[in-house]
Parts: structure tokens; C-alpha cells; sequence
């Protein structure tokens, strides 16, 4: 027997022979064998007394039923918040708790890494970081200053219940608090100051009112030293403010600065008129900036705001418009093509040769399907389908990898199974719920005004020329390409990559279930060669880093994104919960995927981690 498993059958037997009353701690209690191993789970509170703790306990904190209760009327209300605190100092732990406000309306919380101080004549006031969790009024924590975090997307509160019990996570290691609440991440911060984050007591805080108020908390299971990782987050939906403190999310600022001065060379030795360049972490956008020119001759600058064809980077948005339709179980990834679109049961080899099976959605999301072609719509996107199902193959279904059409015909089979055209689909269920209001394929007169103009080399390589390209030529007449049609802007596509690290959901708004995200960032190419750098494996319209190497050295393995052919990156790193996008408008400067402007963001955004 492990001693994890040893631990875990002490546990199940002390639970069997506790008294009725510890019943109500079972919540945390069941959170145990989800711990990661080598973890071992502390008991805070016993249930039947005060042992290791300390306060006000005659005056405010004492045991009912099996929880520890805070309770004060209003002729006896705190002058300053009043902490029942632990006799034992901590420094990195993971604490899992319930806790329910019973009376009044104020919110509660639990204190670490300060001290107990004397305030309002109390003297278990507490100084240090403070995480307050749900009341009607939202969330907010005090980190030894006032107010210096808020949840101003309101996320604690639609989650907290209110008079309830709450179901809590707290894992605070190195500067940074993670906090989940009933199963959503609703913090997430790393202290702009470390040298305020030291040992010390945990307090349970009974809040200065005047008012009669109870507060109520049990289970308390603590383990120190934890493995950086949530086990009760099935939501990571922090969500994603417009723009955060760097320092907020692990960052060094000036480092990040960095960014601006190396695009602003590449701009000076015509390697590109202009760029916009974006950095997310830890649910907040900590760099977005623009130098440059959107366009030269009318003297245009970048904007942060300006407007990119990001051609093939469409790619990964039509993966995730098949896989919603399969998480509602109305396709599969391994159903024929032919099933939804019948011409591609004829689809043949060289000299009229049938293939050993027939083209899967799966094929068409991996590349893995044979069709050739330079993915440009022919009239519209059914026509576009029907000359390609009538087309050679190259090979075998699934024997090979090689950059093709296949997104095309995905998105067609989600028009042929929603009944929506494909554009229609992308904006009803993808760009409307996740607010990318700048997003399409046929961007309107005034965002059409904002788009970077397409420039590549001169002759001699000196200097920049306006390039051109079929991808710009919008009309009326511009059918949706699922392969690379869309226009976008760096804030917008932020917010699927946000939506992406959250496992599917985003704002309170589930786009796609976990095991789709899941089956859409993992290799499923097996051992065929791949992309466009060395080192990389094929997720469902994502390519995936499986050896960091190159211009993905900065990476972690198992990061995720896609490029375009005007040399836009997107790149999503879950080991390091970041996200790099890069937005530029170029044309006949080589490999996207393997260029410098790509490795060097990526290299100094990452050299610019601190926590």
C-alpha cells in the first residue's frame, strides 16, 4: 500500500467513526484524493473545538454543529475586523473550505502571509493579504494596501451564493493567490510586491459591523508546500480584463517594453511597415501596443486597433465550430464527409483508384485527407466543396500529412448540419457570445478603412512596395473561406485564445466543452512529420509544439496556435497560462511560422516572467 493510499484509508476510516456533526465537512473532506501526489492533507479544525486556534474566542468565535461559527449582535460589534487565527504560521499552502455568510449582508474572508495586529482596540486585527470572497456586493481583495484587486467583471459574484455555503480553493504559493469559488477561478494574482508576502497565521475574519452578523466555516483542509495546480477550478473563468497590471500576473513591465523596441528595428530595417503586438497572462492582457505603419503613403499609423487579414489563423475558429457541433452530438469527428456532403463518396486516388477508406471531418481538421489545392473560394463555399470532392487525391486518407483544403470542407459540413450559412454560424454562436465585435469575413466600409495594407520587399530588398493578394479584395460578392478568410484584430482573437486556456468558457459563456478543447490542443498526427518548423505535431486546427526548437524555443511543450500566410502568429502556452499575438501585413519574406519578429516576441515576453 502507497502512503498515499494509506493516508487516504485513515481518512475514510476517521470519517466513518467521526460524530454526525463533521458530516458537513464532507465536501472538502472529498477533495482529497484529488490532491496531487505527495501532498498531505493537514486538518485544520477538528470539529469538536478550538484546538490550534486563537482570537475573541469568548467574545465571538466558538463551535456549533461541527463548523466554526463567528457571530456578534449589534451591541457587541466589532470595532475593527476581529480573526480567529491558527497557533502555526504558514507560507505555501493549498486550503480547501466552505464557508457561508448567515446574517447581514458584508462579505467575509480568510487572512495569510501578515500578522495580527492590535486595531480598534482589538487585538486580533490582522495585517496582511486579505481574500475576501462573495457577498452582494462582489469581490475584492486587501493585500495589506485597500482595494488594490477587483473582480470588476462581477465573476465571484454570479458564481458565490449568497447566504449559502460556498465551496472555496485557496492556493497561495510563492507571490500568487489563485481562488476558486464553487468551482470557477475567480482571482488570480501575483503580488507586485514580494517582499509582502512572508509566513504567517491564517484567520478566519469576522468583519467590523454594526449590525448583528454570522458568519459560518468548515471542512479546512490545508496541505503545504502544494504542486502549482487547481483541483476544484472546472471553470478558469477569471476573465479577461482589457488591460492588467504585468506585475499582477507575474510580469516584469520594463522587461515587456522590450517588445516595442525590437519591432520598432525590424520596422527600421523594412522587414515590415508596421505590427501590433499582444502578450495575456493569467486572464489579463499585459501588453498591447502598435508601432509602425498601417499605411505608408496616406501616412496611416498602426493602431492596437487596426484590422489584419489573419488568413489561415481563421483555421482554428472552424475547428471550433465542428467541434461545438459534436459536443451537442450532432456529428462525429470519425464520420465519413460523405455523410453530410454524399459527392465525396466518390473521391478517388490517381487514375480513378478508390482510397482503403474514406475522408473523415477528422482528416480535414489534421490535414490528414489528401485534398490539394490553394484553398481560394470558387464562387461560393458548396461550389468550392464539390470541385474538391471531384478532385485527385494525393494519398491515402490519414497516411500523410500536407497543408490543404480540408478547413474548407469542415466549415461547409457545418453549414450542411446547423442549416446556417457558415459566416451566419461563426457570428451567432462564436464572435456574438465571446464580444469579438471586430471579427468577419467581410469587415464593413469604416473597419475596411482600418486594415493594415499588405507591403513586401522591393527588388533589391531595400525598401517596401505594396503587395496584393486575393484574401484582400473584398466585395459584396466575398463568399466566407473557412480556411483563411476571416479579418480580425488582436483584442478580438485575445479573447478565443483566453476562451481557449479556460478550457471552453469565457465571461460566464461556455462555447465548448473541455474534452472538445482537450481533443483540439493535443497531437492527434501520432508520429507524422508536420507544420511549417521543426518539432510539431497536428491538434483539430491547431499545430502543437512537441519538441520546443527554433522559432518555438521559447515555448513550452504541448503550446498550441497557427500562423497566416501575411505572417500574423497566434501562440497559446498552457504551461505558462500566456498567450503571444503577433499582427502584421507582409508578403514574400519566407517561412511566417519560422520568422524572427515570431521567435523574438515569444522569447521576450517569456524573459519577462518573474513569478
Amino acid at each position: 500500500m502507497t502512503l498515499r493510499s494509506a493516508c487516504s484509508l485513515l481518512w475514510l476510516l476517521a470519517a466513518c467513526f467521526a460524530p454526525p456533526a463533521l458530516h458537513a465537512a464532507d465536501w472538502s473532506h472529498d477533495q482529497i484524493p484529488h490532491l496531487p501526489a505527495g501532498e498531505l492533507p493537514v486538518q485544520l479544525f477538528n470539529g469538536h473545538d478550538l484546538s490550534g486556534w486563537t482570537g475573541q474566542t469568548a467574545k465571538y468565535f466558538s463551535v456549533e454543529q461541527g463548523e466554526i461559527v463567528g457571530r456578534n449582535g449589534g451591541e457587541n460589534a466589532p470595532a475593527a475586523s476581529t480573526y480567529l487565527v491558527t497557533t502555526r504560521k504558514y507560507r505555501n499552502f493549498r486550503l480547501l473550505f466552505e464557508s457561508r455568510l448567515v446574517t447581514s449582508e458584508m462579505h467575509s474572508g480568510i487572512a495569510l502571509w501578515g500578522r495580527n495586529v492590535e486595531k480598534g482596540g482589538d487585538p486580533w486585527s490582522y495585517q496582511g493579504h486579505l481574500v475576501m470572497y462573495p457577498s452582494g456586493y462582489g469581490y475584492y481583495d486587501l493585500f495589506r494596501r485597500n482595494s488594490i484587486f477587483q473582480d470588476t467583471l462581477g465573476v465571484a459574484k454570479r458564481v458565490g451564493r449568497q447566504h449559502d455555503w460556498n465551496q472555496m480553493e485557496i492556493l497561495a504559493v510563492g507571490r500568487r493567490i489563485r481562488h476558486v469559488i464553487n468551482g470557477t477561478l475567480v482571482a488570480d494574482w501575483s503580488d507586485p510586491q514580494p517582499e509582502l508576502c512572508g509566513e504567517g497565521p491564517i484567520g478566519l475574519q469576522l468583519h467590523s459591523n454594526t449590525v448583528p452578523q454570522e458568519v459560518r466555516w468548515r471542512g479546512l483542509i490545508l496541505t503545504e508546500n502544494p504542486r502549482d495546480e487547481l483541483i476544484t477550478a472546472t471553470h478558469r473563468d477569471a476573465g479577461l480584463v482589457k488591460q492588467g497590471n504585468p506585475a499582477e500576473s507575474g510580469l516584469d513591465a520594463a522587461a515587456l517594453a522590450k517588445i516595442n523596441d525590437r519591432m520598432q528595428r525590424y520596422i527600421t530595417e523594412k522587414q515590415v511597415a508596421g505590427v501590433v503586438t499582444l502578450v495575456g497572462r493569467r486572464g489579463r492582457v499585459v501588453h498591447h501596443s502598435a508601432v509602425g505603419q498601417a499605411d505608408i503613403a496616406a501616412n496611416r499609423a498602426m493602431d492596437p486597433d487596426s484590422l489584419f487579414a489573419i488568413a489561415s489563423m481563421t483555421k482554428p475558429i472552424t475547428a471550433a465550430a465542428v467541434l461545438m457541433l459534436q459536443d451537442e452530438g450532432k456529428l462525429r469527428l470519425d464520420d465519413p464527409v460523405s455523410k453530410y456532403i454524399p459527392a465525396f463518396a466518390q473521391t478517388s486516388l490517381a487514375e480513378g483508384k478508390k482510397p482503403g477508406r474514406e475522408i473523415r471531418i477528422r482528416d480535414c481538421l489534421t490535414h490528414t485527407n489528401g485534398l490539394v489545392s490553394d484553398q481560394r473560394n470558387v464562387g461560393t463555399l458548396a461550389n468550392t466543396v464539390d470541385l474538391l470532392a471531384k478532385s485527385t487525391l494525393a494519398f491515402e486518407p490519414g497516411t500523410r500529412w500536407q497543408y490543404g483544403p480540408g478547413l474548407s470542407v469542415a466549415g461547409r459540413v457545418v453549414e450542411v448540419v446547423s442549416g446556417k450559412p457558415f459566416d451566419t454560424f461563426l457570428a451567432e454562436r462564436i464572435f456574438q457570445p465571446l464580444k469579438m465585435t471586430e471579427t468577419s469575413f467581410r469587415p464593413s466600409p469604416g473597419q475596411l478603412a482600418r486594415v493594415a495594407r499588405l507591403y513586401q520587399p522591393t527588388a533589391d530588398k531595400r525598401d517596401l512596395e505594396h503587395g496584393h493578394h486575393w484574401l484582400f479584395d473584398v466585395t459584396a460578392e466575398t463568399t466566407p473561406n473557412p480556411s483563411g478568410g476571416l479579418y480580425s484584430t488582436a483584442q478580438d482573437l485575445a479573447r478565443f485564445y483566453q476562451l481557449m486556456l479556460n478550457h471552453g468558457a469565457l465571461d460566464g459563456v461556455r462555447l465548448l466543452s473541455p474534452q472538445a478543447v482537450r481533443e483540439m490542443t493535443l497531437i492527434q498526427t501520432g508520429d507524422l512529420e508536420t507544420g511549417f518548423t521543426p518539432g510539431n505535431g497536428w491538434g483539430l486546427g491547431f499545430c502543437v509544439v512537441r519538441h520546443p526548437q527554433g522559432a518555438t524555443a521559447a515555448l513550452s511543450g504541448g503550446t498550441f496556435g497557427h500562423g497566416g500566410a501575411f505572417g500574423t502568429q497566434g501562440w497559446i502556452d498552457p504551461q505558462r497560462d500566456m498567450f503571444f499575438i503577433l499582427l502584421i501585413a507582409r508578403q514574400n519574406f519566407g517561412n511566417g511560422d519560422g520568422a524572427d519578429l515570431r521567435s523574438e516576441l515569444q522569447r521576450l515576453a517569456v524573459e519577462a516572467i518573474r513569478d
